[in-house]
């Protein structure tokens, strides 16, 4: 029977919040291929039989990385591999064994592939602490992040987009999650190995629900700069002057919590903001269900899967024009794309839901047909295993 090696995954799988590799893992049910993945810790096995997650351990993502290329190498020398799928490569990074022609002729597969983000300090922060497995003070990481981020474009990125770019040329497919992510990839490697396939979402978790007449607005995400929640609390303000009643309901913790608080201090908003914290998510899911729209103001993102999830509920949406959103949201069909830092924008595309019904009803309706036909985990997944198909073939 083929065996498809799956590796890098996330260090840690589980379905708990995004979870893309737990749920494409656990959408790959196909009795005619065997998968085994390798992570840190298993907190939610995949179903499919034909699945097997092997937990390595390791003290901390730098151990863990060296313990799992080690087996991935003595894996892919065993013979018994027929495809090889870097699952989780990030922009600019790189596989070892890929970039070293260590996997002896075994067809491979990279993806899904996303184009990359702004970093900003906060956001470097929580990625350098997340390597050393503790939380590191901003007062250390902010002159490193200084000071790499003065050295990146002449001394830092030209090495590292040579190992990516090499990682690319030893992939037989690379799958990438949208059009404009589509676009930056091709400049990197042979258009020929390209497949769009976008990320996804479970929609019988996140099930559909008709708006009603409720003036609830919904955000999630964490309390960070590059969320753009300063900008959304602005817009509030003019919201409010034709909604008085309008409430905004922010889920997610963060570094900015205290400002953002501070903020609608300031602009007078105690009475139409609660910041719920993190919660379950069938908390989020109960106050999706009957919101008048979803308000995502990000500055950056590289896909966002808590736009899919509330699509799949059918609530309208209010989004920024980050990479790839005018694919995945319509503007006018599902909701509206608005400028990203503009809070005159996202004002009035909540004034003109949240002052028709029908409309709001409409709109939620065509998210949810959206994400049936475009961003089922189920549809997806399959697709992936017709990329390893065409591959053992």
């Amino acid at each position: 029977m083929p065996r498809v090696l799956v590796g890098p995954t996330k260090a840690d799988i589980s379905d708990d919040e995004y979870g893309k590799s737990y749920n494409l893992l656990n959408n790959l049910h196909d009795e005619s291929v065997t998968v085994d993945t390798f992570t840190r810790s298993v907190a939610d096995h995949p179903a499919p039989e034909n699945v097997t997650v092997h937990a390595l351990g390791g003290a901390n993502r730098v151990t863990f990385y060296a313990r799992l290329y080690r087996t991935l190498l003595s894996e892919l020398r065993s013979g018994s591999v027929d495809v090889y799928h870097h699952m989780n490569l990030s922009y600019r990074w790189f596989n070892p064994i890929l970039v070293s022609g260590l996997h002896d002729d075994v067809p491979v597969v990279v993806g899904p592939c996303q184009a990359g983000h702004a970093i900003m300090a906060e956001e470097f922060n929580r990625m350098v602490s997340s390597w050393v497995g503790t939380d590191l003070p901003r007062s250390l990481t902010d002159p490193l992040h200084a000071t790499v981020d003065a050295t990146r474009d002449v001394v830092l990125d030209p090495p590292r987009m040579d190992l990516f770019r090499r990682t690319l040329d030893a992939a037989d497919r690379v799958v990438v999650v949208h059009e404009e992510a589509r676009e930056v990839y091709a400049d990197l490697v042979d258009e020929s190995k390209l497949r769009t396939i976008p990320l996804g979402v479970d929609p019988t978790v996140f099930e559909y629900s008709e708006r009603g007449d409720s003036q609830e607005l919904v955000a999630i995400g964490a309390l960070r700069e590059r969320k753009g929640y300063d900008v959304l609390l602005d817009a509030l303000t003019e919201i409010r002057r034709e909604f008085p009643d309008v409430h905004l309901h922010v889920f997610g913790d963060g570094p900015q919590e205290t400002a953002l608080r501070r903020q609608v201090r300031t602009l007078d908003l105690e009475s139409n903001v609660t910041f719920h914290g993190y919660v379950d998510q069938s908390v989020v899911r109960e106050h999706l269900s009957r919101a008048r729209a979803f308000v995502h103001p990000s500055r950056s993102e590289s896909f966002s899967l808590v736009r899919l999830e509330a699509m799949s509920m059918g609530c309208p949406m209010v989004v920024t024009d980050i990479s790839g959103a005018r694919e995945m949201v319509r503007d006018g069909e599902e909701g509206y794309v608005v400028p990203i830092e503009s809070p005159d924008a996202i004002a009035e595309s909540v004034c003109t839901l949240l002052a028709d019904d029908d409309l709001a009803k409409q709109i939620g309706r065509r998210a949810r047909d959206r994400v049936e036909e475009k961003y089922d985990w189920r549809k997806i997944a399959e697709e992936y295993l017709d990329v390893y198909r065409s591959l053992i073939d």
